[in-house]
């Protein structure tokens, strides 16, 4: 086997570790809460997500409604 065809099998099984990983992760380590970024981005989403929601809802609400 040449050296280029090691390097190519190489890559395709690191590919497709990385397909694995992606498509079949395992849930809990989606929820691993140690990091404190993610704590925070967390918290910040939780509480924008809501505000940018309403926030659009009157503005559409406002804008297209017809006016007595």
């Amino acid at each position: 086997m040449t050296p280029e065809e090691q390097k190519a099998r190489r890559d395709l099984e690191r590919i497709e570790a990385e397909r694995e990983k992606l498509f079949h992760g395992t849930p809990s380590a989606a929820n691993d809460d140690d990091d404190p970024m993610e704590v925070l981005g967390k918290r910040i989403a939780r509480i924008l997500g809501p505000l940018l929601a309403a926030g659009l809802f009157l503005y559409l609400l406002l804008t297209y409604l017809p006016r007595a």
